[in-house]
């Protein structure tokens, strides 16, 4: 094929792909125009996830009438006078590109009213076919709505999200977009619903209020003040968390550099780093952090998105963040030192001490034992993955654990509470335990017990997770998991994008006994939690619960993958915690019952339920060998 200069349709699409991926993109490249453009309001309204039609409305100084043909022009921008304003950027807008690709893919009329025009002017851009001005009235700013998009271009148009999906991402930018600017006062309509609404507080940029309109005042109230330093080149302001206020997931981190909205896997890693020590592995703190650097110290131009952003002193920007998360946690809750080096006597670990005996269980053959030893490990920690037979005689919990999330008892025991364990087919090849002795608990976490061939240590949450999450999951297949309602309903702000999720999977978080209602605009009321965590989830604690089980799902998923995920959160609710003392007969119990699951080795989430220090081990450390 010889070389050829493409028509300006052709090239059009061409650069529509690279700017305009999905509704969101057209949703991002029209609000930063209008805060370019000195908006203190922006209403967005969306059909259909934003396929059928966008609306961007703003009180900017609007678009003179002379120039509003001129702005579908590819390369005809306002932004960009000479070749260091490319080095330097003060803008957010494409400069040039945005709004030509928007209608080479898409119906797109614009009604704007420049500041001191006595009348508005209206504009029509029929997928790349410009239209004629026409006389309009209208308030001072601009308001374009996109409609039919991608119609033109089936191939982009098949490989969009569900409505709700591209809802979601529409939901959660501008969500990011009104935390990075508190001073304007954002809004979003779906399919006439609203989801998103910001009061904005012009020229005061109260932040607080804008994390109350996007993530509740229960959350605003819990935040910390990050302070810039007005007398420094590199500075940072914005709010986080405090270490009890956490999510199981990155997403309530947003970040902003000189007023644009970024993803920076980086500047995420040095508030992460700040909290360490703060919070426990795998939690998240929910953060603003707006980045101040000299413009010419920023590169804007990485990606066509502008998401992603390059610093000339990037280390010096990671540790300004990283300093400046880690001084306002410091002051608030500072660490307290324990000292260094190994503690004497471990005999004192041991909480609840067991009398001696051997390897066996009352009622169980002493011959079988030697059918379920392990071969010595050869060194360092293990995980089990002996053979052993179930239990004849189980003991009951005592009433501390009774009066846990999710009872360790079993029925047909004296004096047990608990629901039934899960029946396990024989069929099917199981991953087993050894046989086992309790011994005692260790920092009310960890349970001490004695093998065939050295010690164990079963991490207790673990171990109740995986013998809840089987319990659970065997009643959800037999559409038998029981619902509590609540004596109190519980009200619950959802993040933008949550109630999306919700909407999504109503009938899965019906079927596991979650009774919820919409309250107007991202509020719910919790009515009924699944049985498991009545204890818990009561009072002000079952919307605090139902929000963990989102965040927990919200990367996303469907089906199977999606309520797989789901019964993982709720046993881990439901399951007995770290730091909770468990008597003997409690340990016993919860080891037993974990030996009858299909996968003892492993909570749901795939964390260890069990380690092994060998014999061998044992005598190595203390020179027996």
């Amino acid at each position: 094929m010889p070389i050829q200069v493409l028509s300006d349709e052709l090239s059009s699409r061409i650069a529509a792909g690279e700017v305009i991926e999905r509704p969101a993109s057209v949703v991002k490249e029209l609000v930063e125009n209008s805060l370019d453009a000195g908006s203190t309001r922006i209403d967005v309204q969306v059909v259909g996830g934003g396929a059928n039609s966008i609306t961007v409305g703003d009180n900017g100084e609007g678009i003179p009438a002379d120039e509003l043909a001129l702005a579908f022009e590819r390369f005809a921008t306002s932004k960009i006078d000479e070749s260091s304003d490319l080095i330097a950027i003060g803008t957010l807008g494409f400069r040039g590109e945005a709004l030509p690709s928007i209608a080479s893919v898409a119906r797109v009329e614009v009604t704007s009213r420049h500041a001191g025009a006595e009348a508005g002017v209206s504009y029509l851009v029929d997928f790349g076919k410009p239209g004629r001005l026409e006389a309009a009235g209208a308030p001072q700013g601009t308001r374009i709505s996109v409609s039919d998009l991608f119609k033109n271009v089936p191939a982009r148009l098949k490989f969009l999200g569900s409505a709700g999906r591209e809802l979601s991402r529409i939901q959660r930018l501008l969500a990011s977009l009104a935390l990075v600017h508190p001073d304007v006062a954002f809004s979003l309509t779906a399919d006439g619903r609203d989801r998103l609404r910001t009061v904005g507080s012009a020229g005061s940029g109260n932040i607080v209020d804008a994390v109350s309109g996007v993530y509740g005042q229960k959350i605003a109230d819990e935040m910390l003040l990050l302070e810039a330093d007005d007398s420094a080149a590199f500075s940072v302001d914005g709010l986080v968390s405090s270490p009890s206020l956490n999510r199981s997931n990155r997403t309530y981190m947003t970040l902003s550099v000189n007023g644009r909205w970024i993803q920076s896997r980086r500047l995420t890693s040095a508030i992460e780093q700040a909290y360490y020590g703060f919070l426990p592995d795998r939690r998240f703190p929910i953060a603003v952090a707006r980045i101040r650097t000299p413009l010419d110290d920023v590169d804007a131009n990485v990606h066509p998105a502008k998401a992603e952003v390059r610093f000339l002193r990037e280390d010096l920007v990671y540790s300004v963040v990283q300093r400046a998360v880690r001084g306002v946690l410091s002051a608030h809750a500072p660490v307290h030192t324990l000292g260094s080096g190994r503690a004497g006597g471990s005999l004192g670990l041991f909480r609840t001490p067991i009398g001696p005996g051997g390897f066996s269980r009352p009622g169980e053959r002493q011959a079988d034992s030697g059918d379920r030893t392990m071969p010595a490990a050869g060194g360092g920690y293990s995980k089990w993955p002996g053979p052993i037979a179930p239990a004849e005689t189980e003991i009951a919990p005592s009433d501390d654990l009774a009066s846990a999330q999710a009872p360790l008892a079993e029925p047909g025991v004296p004096g047990a509470t608990g629901p039934e364990t899960v029946s396990r087919s024989t069929a099917t090849p199981r991953e087993t335990l050894p046989v086992l002795r309790v011994i005692g608990q260790s920092h009310q976490t960890y349970i001490v017990a004695e093998g065939p061939d050295g010690l164990y240590l079963i991490d207790q949450h673990a171990a109740h997770e995986r013998v809840t999450y089987e319990r659970v999951k065997a009643r959800f297949d037999d559409n038998a998991i029981e619902s509590q309602p609540l004596l109190e309903p519980a009200t619950v702000d959802l993040a933008p994008g949550m109630m999306t999720t919700v909407h999504e999977h109503m009938e899965e978080l019906n079927r596991v006994g979650w009774g919820v209602e919409e309250f107007g605009g991202n509020s719910l009321i919790v009515r009924s939690v699944p049985a498991s965590l009545a204890s818990r989830a009561s009072g002000d604690g079952a919307g605090r619960v139902f929000v963990a089980v989102l965040d927990e799902l919200s990367e996303g998923g469907s089906g199977e993958s999606w309520r797989e995920r789901m019964l993982a959160s709720i046993a881990c609710h439901s399951s007995v915690r770290a730091g909770q003392t468990l008597s003997p007969d409690e340990c016993k119990n919860l080891i037993r019952q974990l030996e009858k699951t299909e996968h003892p080795n492993t909570c749901p989430h795939g964390r260890p339920t069990i380690v092994q220090l060998s014999v061998g081990d044992l005598e190595r450390e203390f020179k027996r060998r």
